[in-house]
């Protein structure tokens, strides 16, 4: 339709199919004609509709809710522009053990003024938007008055001394029968009762074991064999307010994934620290945590330290580093906890040290985000199952490299990392760039991105009829399909299909497209 000079907006209508779950690339293309020349202007985005956020958890976070902040909802778009489906409110609380707050503006337990209205304000805004807003809440977590007047609710060590983080949040006793846990829970319910969408369960990976007083007894407390129970009962009473409230229980270091994993959340999440330091380290986090959740969504909090303020990094190589770990992350299979507030990323556990992304920046990581909501059945289907090991590399016949480099399954770096996942529908195939890196380890910047490759060629056995091969890659400014061209070649194992890759950046996607 023909529309005359200045900001016009022009509304199309959408007919999302009645579908659990699918995603959606948008393109749009603008002719443009000034009398004496006519140019061609494209843009492109990506959506998806779903019947609940665990289906593609692409989580976010806010934590800047001071008396300031009312009436600022930049946050709020820059959430829905990145995509960001769910929201987790960091340390919203008027106390770790008294959630709501007694007035409109309050004062944190860290000393922050916060603002009430003002949060409620935020938490309508990402909801109208089409975003969770979840409440974060530590599941053990007390100031020292309150366990004074209750020494029996807390948890001790052998020594006697009680369990505490910085000695300010005191840590309770998660039995079944502790009149803490039932304390707790309540809490919960009434912040979903106030609105928001569900509650995000915090611990701080310490104690594992520790010491109650029961009955003029000392009692061992196993808090892993505690935390199925704990977020069976948080999700009855959330879900008694609102149906369809949403639980995510943070898994410190993976623990105890061993036990919570196939519990009632809604994803498997987890706050990565070291000993899980490298690329590769992360795909196994995410395998492993899918495989023990029977196909849940896998989110990583993988704070990236660069990004802060005070860290001293140029932001170019803070950058480098990033975008090869949400490669890595994404390309497996899982949801990266980074983004938040108004582009800001998380660089340490607490939220309010995070750090604002440069406006180059902002446009690669929507991109990124584009390109995983428009592709994200591709990447996150549970019928998914990884044999990167199985298929590729070493004896493995099934897909076959050739390349300037090494292709190989392990991550390592000066290499290009490969990675196989089949589908009943279609075969995928990613590539990480690895090459010229030094370090491999994900949380820290890089001085350089990898250094891009060509020629490189895949054979892969056609296991069954192959109806197309298509490459897509978010490192440039069209993360549209390319169709490849391909040619049937023998193979040992039947008959196998031959394709050379576009040019390599940092990850690029292929997938094999069976007929039906």
């Amino acid at each position: 339709m023909p529309i005359g000079p200045g900001r016009t907006e022009i509304r199309i209508p959408f007919d999302a199919p009645a579908v659990v779950w699918e995603g959606y690339g948008v393109e749009v293309e603008l002719e443009v004609r000034d009398g004496t020349a006519e140019w061609m202007a494209r843009a492109s985005t990506a959506l998806d509709v779903a019947d609940h956020w665990r289906r593609a958890p692409r989580y976010g976070f806010l934590s800047d809710f001071g008396p300031g902040e009312w009436n600022r909802l930049e946050d709020a778009e820059a959430i829905r522009k990145l995509h960001l489906n769910v929201v987790q409110f960091y340390d919203w609380m008027y106390r770790h053990d008294e959630l709501l707050p007694p007035a409109d503006v309050f004062t944190d337990p860290m000393g922050r003024r916060l603002c009430y209205p003002v949060i409620r304000q935020k938490r309508a805004a990402l909801q109208e938007r089409g975003a969770a807003a979840i409440a974060y809440g530590a599941v053990y977590a007390a100031l020292r008055d309150f366990l004074d007047l209750r020494p029996d609710w807390g948890l001790y060590k052998r020594n006697g001394e009680p369990f505490h983080l910085i000695d300010r949040f005191f840590i309770m006793d998660i039995s079944p029968d502790s009149p803490w846990t039932a304390h707790i829970v309540e809490q919960f319910r009434r912040a979903v009762a106030d609105g928001f969408d569900g509650i995000h369960m915090d611990q701080y990976g310490f104690p594992k074991k520790a010491v109650r007083h029961r009955d003029g007894k000392d009692e061992v407390v196993d808090l892993a064999a505690c935390y199925p129970q704990l977020i069976g009962r948080v999700k009855d009473a959330v879900r008694r307010e609102r149906t369809e409230a949403g639980l995510i229980f943070n898994n410190v270091s993976n623990y105890p994934v061993h036990t919570t994993a196939g519990s009632d959340q809604d994803a498997v999440y987890i706050e990565v620290w070291p000993p899980v330091v490298h690329l590769r380290e992360l795909k196994s986090l995410i395998d492993r945590a899918r495989e023990r959740s029977g196909g849940k969504q896998v989110i990583l909090a993988a704070y990236l330290p660069a990004f802060h303020p005070g860290s001293g990094v140029p932001a170019e190589q803070a950058e480098n580093g990033a975008i090869v770990t949400m490669a890595a992350i994404f390309a497996s299979g899982g949801f990266h906890l980074f983004l938040g507030e108004d582009y800001k990323a998380l660089t340490t556990a607490y939220y309010p040290d995070c750090g604002p992304l440069r406006p180059s920046f902002v446009r690669e990581v929507r991109r990124y985000y584009d390109f995983i909501v428009r592709y994200g059945k591709l990447l996150y289907d549970p019928a998914l199952v990884d044999v990167s090991m199985a298929y590729a590399g070493g004896i493995n016949e099934e897909v076959r490299f050739e390349a300037p480099v090494p292709v190989e399954p392990n991550g390592r770096p000066g290499e290009i990392w490969s990675m196989v996942k089949a589908h009943p529908d279609r075969l995928i195939l990613h590539l990480v760039n690895l090459t010229g890196l030094d370090d491999d380890r994900w949380e820290r910047e890089k001085p350089a991105r990898p250094r891009p490759q060509t020629g490189i060629t895949c054979t892969v056995l056609a296991e069954k009829p192959v109806a197309g091969v298509y490459a897509a890659s978010p490192d440039g400014p069209d993360i549209a399909p390319v169709a490849l061209d391909v040619e049937e070649v023998p193979h040992g194992h039947g008959i196998g299909i031959r394709f050379t890759l576009p040019e390599l950046k940092v990850w690029m996607m292929v997938y094999v497209q069976y007929r039906d």
